[in-house]
């Protein structure tokens, strides 16, 4: 309807083109824009007619006259597009004389909204798209780390301050890196961090290394030894050299071979 420019026009069939109901949409306007062509039943007067043509180019009357003896209004919309910038600018004048106005002014916000609304749907379904995404690559990392012969898999549960919480730590034994996946945690209090413990027999526990909550899987500190646990504690932002045992979240031990 001439609103958009050439970007933004490109950026529309760009989105139709993605996620189809953006182009049903279009289409259902479009199919309304003919719809009210063919109730009206309106015909241009010869002499306007004549002064719309004389208002183009002669270089565009061809086109013109070709459009209008087309039998679909849905074909005459279309043909219109194909035309340069500069003449459908003056092909709207023409469409006004056709009695357009009156539906284009009437449903001109409708339209925009019902475009922005779509559009805005769009931009959800790339959302969901991207955050699938992430989620694949995240599930193709969890299945990398337990199909890894050289990983030892430890499920740590939550306990007491967090029954539902739970995470998985991989600790390769010819490396000897540690990778936690942040799988169950509830999301920690401003100015704090989760933080991974390493426990081995009679000494206090081992910093493992804090882990950003939002992300899934990451690789922390190298753990050399006889580790028989590992546990998770919520701590200060910036982590701490000593364990807050009461503020365990989740435990869990390595299996005996």
């Amino acid at each position: 309807m001439g609103e958009l420019n050439e970007e933004e026009m490109m950026e529309v069939d760009r989105l139709a083109a993605l996620y189809p109901v953006i182009a049903e949409e279009l289409e259902e306007l479009r199919q309304s824009i003919v719809g009210y062509a063919q109730a009206t039943g309106q015909v241009p007067s010869n002499e306007i007619l004549e002064n719309a043509l004389s208002a183009i180019g002669e270089d565009e009357k061809e086109s013109f006259v070709r459009i209008l003896e087309e039998d679909e209004p849905e074909v005459i919309i279309k043909r219109v597009n194909s035309i340069p910038i500069w003449s459908i600018a003056a092909s709207l004048l023409f469409f006004v004389s056709f009695g357009f106005n009156i539906f284009f002014f009437s449903k001109l916000d409708k339209a925009e909204d019902e475009l922005q609304a779509a559009s805005q749907q769009g931009l959800m379904l790339a959302d969901q798209v991207e955050k699938a995404s992430q989620e694949l690559k995240y599930a193709d990392l969890r299945i990398a780390h337990f199909l890894n012969k050289d990983n030892v898999h430890v499920r740590m549960d939550g306990v007491e301050l967090s029954p539902e919480s739970y995470a998985n730590v991989f600790w390769n034994k010819n490396t000897n890196a540690v990778f936690i996946s942040v799988d169950n945690l509830p999301e920690p209090p401003h100015g704090h961090q989760y933080q991974l413990w390493a426990i081995k027999p009679g000494i206090a526990p081992i910093d493992a290394g804090i882990f950003d909550h939002n992300q899934l899987i990451q690789e922390l500190k190298v753990i050399k030894g006889n580790v028989t646990a590992f546990a998770v504690t919520l701590e200060k932002e910036g982590g701490t050299p000593i364990a807050t045992v009461e503020k365990t979240y989740v435990k869990g031990f390595l299996k005996k071979s």
